[in-house]
């Protein structure tokens, strides 16, 4: 064959690596008691083989017994070390936010979960951690790009809260502005706290900015209230669409699929719990 058609080849490989579908699931919010925590066990064993990372948006310390306390995050930090694919952790409420002395309560989160990916090597990312927030990650894969925030709902002073969301409008904007246009076909953001103009010092910057994208962004963030839901937050933003998972214990991590339909490529499965009490 001639080497022009081994170049056009070789390109439409490249072309399928730097652009594909990609698969992922989420979960958040366990374990919350003991039994959760074989639950969970038993949901890491029984992640599908086309899982190729899995993202949980805090609370990993939630359960009553051991909030706040150094051994229940290094507890959970166990159990997700024994997931198949690599884990990517978010900060929740109730992993520092609510405890009563919550500087310490953040520093064992980020000692047990900060680059919590690393302990999965090796893996097909290239992520990033903001400096001094190592809880916000960032990577490009196979055309979107992926990035967290740090966002809460229980309110802390006001100036942690305000410094916290302008770096999170800085690690935005900052991979908004490393990575050209044409290098991501989608944008996907993992956060804790459903978007709300309580978290305004962080989403109207943001939104105002990716409402011009003229790409998709989904915004994807833990159980506020209520059960699964769809639906898009900002009506000055049509391309901006939020997803948030069912209440804790209910289902099995939800599986994430961005494939290759322009502007609506998402689309989710819920998947019933591998073992319920009996």
């Amino acid at each position: 064959y001639s080497n022009a058609s081994a170049s056009g080849a070789s390109q439409g490989v490249q072309d399928t690596e730097r652009f594909g579908e990609v698969t992922f699931y989420v979960m958040a919010d366990e374990p919350y008691d003991f039994a959760d925590i074989r639950r969970l066990t038993l949901e890491l064993e029984s992640l599908p083989s086309d899982a190729e990372f899995l993202v949980h948006l805090g609370n990993t310390n939630s359960d009553a017994q051991s909030q706040c306390q150094e051994y229940g995050y290094e507890r959970s930090a166990n159990i997700l070390k024994e997931s198949p694919v690599p884990v990517f952790v978010l900060p929740g409420d109730v992993d520092w936010a609510t405890c009563r002395k919550p500087e310490w309560a953040l520093q064992y989160w980020a000692i047990n979960f900060g680059k919590f990916e690393e302990n999965f090597q090796p893996h097909d990312f290239k992520v990033d951690h903001q400096s001094d927030r190592i809880e916000n990650f960032a990577f490009l894969h196979r055309g979107v790009l992926f990035l967290s925030v740090h966002i809460v709902e229980a309110e802390t002073d006001s100036i942690e809260w305000t410094t916290r969301h302008e770096r999170n409008v800085m690690w935005t904007k900052e991979k908004l502005s490393q990575y050209e246009p044409s290098s991501y076909r989608a944008l996907v953001i993992f956060g804790h706290a459903a978007p709300s103009s309580k978290q305004g010092e962080y989403f109207w910057p943001v939104v105002d900015q990716v409402k011009d994208l003229e790409k998709p962004v989904l915004y994807l963030h833990a159980n506020a209230e209520g059960a699964f839901q769809r639906y898009r937050p900002f009506g000055e933003a049509d391309n901006f669409e939020a997803v948030q998972l069912e209440r804790r214990g209910e289902e099995a991590p939800m599986k994430v699929v961005v494939g290759m339909k322009g502007m609506d490529p998402f689309s989710f499965t819920r998947r019933e719990p591998t073992a319920r009490d009996r």
